[in-house]
């Protein structure tokens, strides 16, 4: 159920700029984890500090490694941030 959990603060926070700007104050994936299961127990979620990490490193190998295909560049070539902040910070 925990795991739920996390999805469902996933799917919060990218609907949400509040809780974004937030997330953004986070420096490292430790951090990121800590803060999204203390904004998750605000929201009624209840996730473990494990189960957060072992999210964003779920995501983390899910994104797209090497260059970036012309269709992607084009994409975020106006400078857009990610979605969710320091997802993409290395482990400790």
């Amino acid at each position: 159920m925990s795991r739920a959990n996390v999805e469902k603060f996933y799917q919060e926070f990218l609907k949400d700029p509040a809780l974004q700007e937030q997330l953004k104050t986070a420096t490292d994936r430790n951090s990121t984890a800590a803060l999204a299961v203390e904004l998750g127990k605000e929201k009624g979620y209840s996730f473990t500090l494990e189960e957060a990490q072992a999210y964003i490193d779920e995501i983390n190998a899910n994104l797209p490694q090497g260059e970036l295909s012309d269709e992607l560049l084009e994409s975020v070539a106006g400078g857009m941030r990610s979605q969710f902040p320091n997802l993409y910070c290395q482990q400790e």
